[in-house]
């Protein structure tokens, strides 16, 4: 496999000529590192480079992987058929080291001299390009195995770079090592460079599908129920972390302001398994006993029942497969449990991920540990998310004053029941709530007093309402109640409910007496208040009606 030999023209060995012209080629190849994109750019522009510059028909590279083995990632000067059978190769560690100790270390360039028995190894014969020259015309003779180790800057052995048909048949030229040193140096920087870009490369695109899958979900979500759905999120999380942690089952726990842990998601569970579950409240100080230091394996906590004793409390709370089969060495027992804390950027505990039944049914290794990690960790990421998302919506959409909705959530609930009322053919209502004389108050007791008094009414009105409805501050002293499912004589119920109940609240101590009331106007949702505005107008328009026939009253629309 000696191929064609690159264009160029030869001069004699160590000549200012051939130094220069090697510098030259030496100081492009640098430069063009800072353009290259990818490892198969790199190799192919290493092994042309080599080739010219040494004066050999091929050269190669072979990366070294996890098992040791070498496997070639990239040769210059074969043929398609020659380049397949080489890929096809590879060169064991064995067969490297014994390759290595036969050596003459030429610098860091590593020679075998012609005739050394090393070349007649059948694992090296198999496994390396003929080690001969073809130099004098008309004859092959045989010629040195010559190759240049891939050292990583921490030291490790990752690759070697191995020219063929070398080297003017010898290595008695320094100047010929040293290049192919350079290269073999060279190597290794620009893999450094490449993939360090493709580590940003890879950060900027995880980052960027996970805006656009964070933006798809809040906006699929706004359209469905109109906020960012954390539980779809985490159920996608405990199916990956089975998925990638082979595990059958998988529950992610998000930590409660009382430190209690609440069931976010379920994975390999049955219902009833999930609901009793969600029903037994566990805190993040009992699931201390299965998460102590002598048990951590990477960031996670293996409980082995050999070693440790669960408490009956804890153990009460959890679902315990009812697989009864004894366990022997290296295998997962039923009372075997995996635990990973989901902990944010400063290290706070937001939640847990607890895993069990392992697919092959053995211990956890390392590669199934960290995979539940990783997503461990994409778990902390969309809680953060789901967490500011939810605070930076309920600071948009509430008054600051009240607590109550503002005027924004309201208009986006009556967007969504007129469409309900359309889709389903739902009942709806509003009651448009003013305070009476209200500006009476504020101008004799300041605003101070007039914001107790807000805040008051909005207590008392909140109160008297379902969970279901939404009691929202219109603007200065105006409430409005949204009331679904509701029809016109209930909605009227409701109004007198909430004009008695502001009557009662005892306020005099801060009005000096000046009585607090209101006047509600109701509207139910008809065909013709279906328009943008329309209903919330209409009630609006039955208070001012209200006002008119003498205030603290209820009025109907029309």
């Amino acid at each position: 496999m000696t191929g064609d030999r690159p264009a160029g023209t030869r001069h004699e060995a160590g000549g200012p000529d051939e130094a220069a012209e090697g510098l030259r080629e030496v100081l492009g190849l640098t430069r063009a590192l800072g353009r290259i994109s990818g490892e198969a750019e790199l190799f192919d522009l290493i092994n042309t480079t080599a080739r010219g510059m040494l004066d050999c028909s091929v050269c190669v590279i072979a990366i070294r992987g996890d098992d040791g083995v070498f496997r070639y990632s990239a040769t210059s000067g074969l043929s398609v058929e020659e380049d397949r059978a080489l890929r096809s190769r590879v060169l064991s560690a064995s067969g490297f080291e014994e390759l290595r100790d036969a050596g003459v270390a030429v610098g860091a360039v590593c020679r075998i001299p012609p005739g050394h028995p090393v070349h007649d190894r059948p694992d090296v014969i198999a496994a390396t390009l003929p080690a001969g020259t073809s130099l004098a015309p008309g004859s092959r003779q045989s010629g040195p195995l010559v190759f240049a180790p891939l050292i990583s800057a921490d030291g490790q052995l990752f690759g070697l770079l191995h020219p063929a048909d070398p080297l003017n048949g010898d290595l008695s030229a320094p100047r010929q090592a040293l290049l192919l040193e350079t290269l073999a140096e060279l190597t290794v920087v620009g893999l450094e460079i490449v993939r360090g870009r493709a580590v940003e490369r890879a950060a900027v695109a995880v980052a960027e599908a996970q805006r656009r899958q964070l933006a798809d979900l809040l906006a699929a979500s706004a359209q469905v129920r109109g906020y960012y759905s954390l539980d779809e999120v985490l159920s996608e999380i405990a199916r990956a972390v089975t998925t990638a942690g082979a595990f059958g089952r998988a529950a992610i726990y998000l930590r409660m302001p009382d430190d209690a842990l609440e069931v976010g998601a379920t994975f390999g569970l049955t219902e009833s398994e999930t609901r009793q579950l969600r029903a037994s409240t566990v805190t993040l100080e009992e699931f201390a006993p299965v998460m102590q230091p002598e048990m951590l394996l990477s960031r996670s906590y293996f409980f082995d029942h050999r070693r440790f004793r669960m408490p009956p409390e804890l153990e009460d709370k959890l679902n315990t497969p009812t697989v009864d089969k004894e366990r022997a060495d290296g295998q997962w027992h039923q009372d075997d449990m995996l635990t990973v804390q989901i902990a944010d950027t400063d290290g706070e505990v937001l939640g847990l991920i607890s895993v069990d039944e392992p697919v092959n049914g053995l211990l956890p290794d390392s590669a199934h540990v960290q995979a539940i990690e990783f997503f461990a960790d994409q778990c902390a990421v969309a809680v953060a998310h789901a967490r500011s998302y939810e605070q930076m919506r309920t600071e948009a959409l509430t008054d600051p004053l009240t607590g109550l909705a503002n005027r924004r959530a309201l208009d986006d609930a009556v967007v969504r029941a007129i469409g309900r009322a359309r889709r389903d053919a739902a009942m709806c209502a509003v009651l448009f709530i003013d305070i009476d004389h209200f500006k009476d108050i504020n101008d004799a007791f300041g605003h101070a007093v007039g914001d107790v008094v807000l805040q008051s009414v909005g207590r008392g009105l909140r109160d008297r309402l379902r969970r279901r409805d939404l009691l929202a501050r219109y603007g200065g002293e105006e409430f409005v109640a949204l009331l679904p499912d509701t029809d016109l004589q209930a909605a009227l119920q409701v109004a007198e409910v909430l004009r008695s109940r502001i009557a009662t609240l005892d306020l005099n101590s801060l009005t000096g007496g000046l009585p607090v009331r209101v006047s509600i106007g109701v509207a139910q949702l008809s065909e013709e208040l279906m328009g943008e505005g329309s209903l919330v107008s209409a009630a609006d328009a039955a208070m001012y009606e209200a006002k008119r026939q003498g205030r603290n009253r209820v009025v109907v629309f029309p």
